[in-house]
């Protein structure tokens, strides 16, 4: 005579699939968590990479800047626009 005890089982099935179920919700999370961290990554280097782009930028500003308020430039503009160098300014001010 056989005896068949499916309560027995039963308790090691769902042993099994709590086991599994809770391995692949780990995986999940791990997994999603590693995209993130390497989406992450990328995005820093291609920040660092616009910043190292904006600096050159800049400093071709500066010099454009620092070219167009040259002293000898400013003086050869005045003297194209006829403008004379004030050596003392009266400005306005209010004596009491």
């Amino acid at each position: 005579m056989t005896i068949i005890s499916p309560a027995k089982n039963r308790n090691y099935i769902r042993s099994f699939i709590i086991f599994f179920g809770m391995a692949f919700v780990v995986s999940v999370i791990y997994i999603s968590g590693y995209n993130a961290f390497v989406n992450t990554r990328y995005e820093l280097k291609i920040l660092k990479q616009d910043i190292v782009k904006l600096e050159e930028q800049n400093a071709d500003l500066k010099n454009t800047y620092y070219q167009m308020t040259d002293p000898t430039r400013l003086e050869q503009l005045a003297a194209e626009h006829q403008l004379i160098l004030d050596r003392q300014p009266k400005y306005l001010g209010s004596a009491q």
